[in-house]
């Protein structure tokens, strides 16, 4: 089973983007994706004509000009029994995101998927009262789910952050340190800053210790200001 997790960054590199998500989706059961507005998200689904989008907006708040959203694309087969999305902090103008999930049913086994965009503001990605409390409701909502349970996505936060310790010590393992990543943004993101000022980490993915990984990589490959987590793992 293959999930890829990818802030898109609304598609601003275009056909470098769109080619990555089309030859990806024929060997990808999910992709879960951040800052997808309503037009990109139709694009998304016309590129995936074997996958089933669902798809969590904040329709009324705008991001950088684009009506932000997420997008979890799963492939057609696969039992989606339900869906949804949790806001985990205040959507404002400049600062929105919220958790969107799907329970997906594969061969009798439940999987509890989280799509995070976490938190922005402000952008030093250290911890603040609302990142800590972002992380208590994403664990909090999945603490009594059975099965396998998969957290991915943009959390804006910096790995050696309590926001980040708070899912180790609720028992997930954290894939961007237990793989040794050292960079989940890539170039188009180092360029917006100066070299004292990089950012390398934004995005993770927790695992539940039932989940069995295959492999787990973070490519360096410009297809946003954010690097694809591409999470591979028996069913």
């Amino acid at each position: 089973m293959k999930i890829i997790f990818l802030n898109c960054w609304y598609a601003k590199t275009g056909r470098v983007f769109f080619d990555f998500v089309k030859e990806n989706s024929l060997n990808t059961d999910i992709f879960c994706f951040q800052e997808v507005y309503p037009k990109l998200f139709s694009k998304l689904q016309e590129l995936q004509p074997n996958h089933v989008g669902r798809y969590a907006t904040e329709n009324k708040v705008e991001l950088l000009g684009y009506v932000y959203g997420e997008a979890i694309f799963v492939k057609k087969g696969l039992d989606i029994v339900s869906s949804g999305k949790i806001n985990l902090f205040r959507q404002v103008y400049n600062d929105v995101g919220y958790m969107q999930y799907a329970n997906i049913r594969i061969s009798g086994k439940m999987i509890y998927l989280a799509n995070i965009h976490g938190k922005a503001r402000p952008g030093h990605k250290l911890d603040t009262p609302a990142r800590l409390r972002q992380s208590k409701l994403i664990i909090d909502f999945l603490e009594n789910k059975p099965g396998l349970k998969i957290i991915g996505g943009d959390f804006n936060l910096l790995l050696e952050t309590r926001s980040v310790g708070m899912f180790e010590e609720a028992g997930y393992r954290n894939l961007i340190k237990e793989f040794d990543i050292k960079d989940t943004r890539g170039k188009l993101s180092h360029r917006q800053f100066t070299q004292k000022d990089i950012q390398y980490f934004a995005d993770y993915v927790f695992i539940s210790p039932n989940v069995k990984v295959k492999s787990f990589s973070v490519p360096n490959i410009e297809v946003s200001d954010h690097l694809p987590l591409i999470l591979d793992f028996e069913v």
